[in-house]
């Protein structure tokens, strides 16, 4: 059984059909599993007077809050600062941590639940050897109530106890500029509900979401799999993206940001001298994640109805492009994701 929780106007992460839920699965002597595709406590911090939001040094990317390290984190690059205690751009005190990552939900669930076991598996809690196994081997014998994570606890585990799982927040990847953020939102949440009355008819999952009825969500939650297929496939179909084209994928990327934009201006430009007619060069752009680590990303895709020839006509691009000096390509021929 599957049932759609909005959480507009929602106090906290947990909506009360969910925290009865718990309730009544823990009454009954089964297990809870919950499912947060994002770690950390916080997923930002903000000004609540002049917005300023606190960013990586060296990335293009808001920094998480890790209440346990007690550190701003990168999750791309690694970078930690320490977590400002007034905004550092105009000194206001109405500033704090938005957006709710599994530490934050470890916390609540625990204030909410003092008697219950609860333990958090992501990949700052499974870190130390031996974590994953012993959490894993815990929870098969029944001595934990709720598991609550990330991806670590939606694929691939089946656990006889079961019988809730409650997603926390379902929509947090449709909001990526990348056009399979869709279908990886369906693939997901068909994926974690899976983990509930695997073995017993009576699996109950709560999918609870600002967008209830995006067809991503509202497709997942009714098992609607052809129809889903049928409105993404026509999607697809008239933006002209895979699988009705191929897509080739090139990267430019550097630490100084003109000599990125140069080169990718000129690989542009080569590529659009070289494409057939059946080949359409778009870009250059920057990246949906313009910085990672210091490096200034800028992208140019090729799509195709002739794999054969926009292929030779990228071959014989880069066979005759002088890389520039401090400036590095990545190509990659169908791309999973174009962030």
């Amino acid at each position: 059984r599957m049932q759609v929780v909005s959480l507009t106007g929602a106090e906290g992460p947990l909506s009360a059909p969910l925290i009865e839920a718990v309730r009544e699965t823990h009454r009954a002597g089964r297990q809870s599993i919950l499912f947060l595709n994002r770690r950390g406590f916080a997923a930002f911090f903000q000004c609540r007077s002049c917005g300023f939001v606190l960013r990586c040094r060296h990335c293009s990317v808001t920094l998480t809050y890790h209440k346990a390290k007690g550190k701003m984190v990168c999750h791309y690059c690694g970078y930690k600062a320490e977590p400002p205690r007034a905004c550092p751009e105009c000194g206001s005190l109405d500033a704090g941590f938005a957006g709710h990552g599994t530490e934050r939900i470890e916390e609540e669930v625990q204030a909410r639940f003092r008697d219950f076991t609860v333990r958090r598996l992501d990949t700052d809690a499974a870190r130390k050897k031996g974590v994953l196994e012993d959490t894993l081997d815990a929870f098969r014998r029944g001595e934990i109530h709720v598991l609550l994570g990330t991806q670590m606890v939606a694929k691939g585990l089946n656990f006889p106890g079961v019988k809730l799982v409650g997603i926390i927040q379902a929509d947090t990847g449709l909001m990526l500029p990348d056009f399979r953020a869709a279908e990886r939102t369906f693939s997901l949440i068909t994926q974690v509900a899976g983990r509930a009355g695997r073995y017993s008819p009576d699996g109950t999952v709560i999918v609870q979401t600002f967008q209830p009825h995006n067809p991503a969500v509202a497709r997942a939650v009714s098992g609607e799999i052809e129809e889903f297929y049928t409105d993404e496939i026509e999607m697809r179909r008239g933006l002209a993206f895979p699988p009705f084209s191929r897509l080739l994928r090139i990267v430019v990327r550097s630490k100084d940001r003109a000599a990125a934009e140069r080169g990718a201006a000129e690989l542009a430009e080569r590529l659009v001298a070289a494409a057939g007619a059946e080949t359409e060069v778009m870009g250059p752009a920057e990246c949906a994640l313009a910085v990672i680590s210091g490096n200034h990303r800028r992208q140019v895709l090729l799509r195709t109805d002739d794999f054969r020839a926009a292929h030779r006509a990228l071959a014989t691009v880069l066979a005759g492009y002088r890389v520039p000096s401090r400036v590095y390509l990545e190509v990659d021929i169908d791309p999973v994701s174009v962030l």
